[in-house]
């Protein structure tokens, strides 16, 4: 049993994209195909796209809370309906191959509390390093390099 559980963005978020086709900023989101270096992940199913799936680029506030920690920033969805992530004891296969990733630690009150870099470490262990502090109640995965959102992570 892992300690942890690891969520995409809510479905209903993509319902809502795919068929209003603007974002909560007002902004009406490009539809684009993935390439080979340019690969996603899409942040419903939390997979890669493969070269030539469509899909969108929306902007996106992941921290539900009215301060600055609530950053906005650009994700992608397939353009059509995916299967939302369900394995949400283990952090996602695909995920694991996109170096390097980092994970921001919020409070409660959605305040970011700290955050690490994983480098080569089972992501497991760093999560699991990171729960130890009990002000920790919740995780961002993001990409290190630019900062894009993947998903939230949440104690089991």
């Amino acid at each position: 049993m892992s300690n942890f559980r690891v969520f995409p963005i809510p479905d209903s978020v993509a319902v809502r994209i795919r068929r209003d086709k603007i974002d909560d900023f007002g902004h009406r989101p490009p539809i684009s195909a993935a390439t080979e270096t340019d690969n996603g992940p899409c942040r419903i199913c939390l997979t890669l796209f493969a070269p030539g799936e469509r899909r969108i680029l929306f902007s996106y506030a992941p921290n539900q809370h009215d301060h600055p920690y609530n950053e906005v920033g650009p994700v992608y969805i397939h353009e059509q309906e995916c299967r939302p992530y369900t394995e949400h004891e283990k952090f996602p296969p695909e995920l694991r191959k996109r170096r390097p990733l980092v994970l921001r630690c919020y409070a409660d009150d959605g305040i970011m509390v700290g955050g690490e870099l994983v480098g080569d470490r089972a992501i497991e262990d760093v999560i699991a390093s990171l729960f130890v502090n009990n002000e920790v109640k919740f995780l961002h995965a993001r990409t290190a390099t630019v900062g894009c959102y993947i998903a939230r992570i949440e104690r089991a």
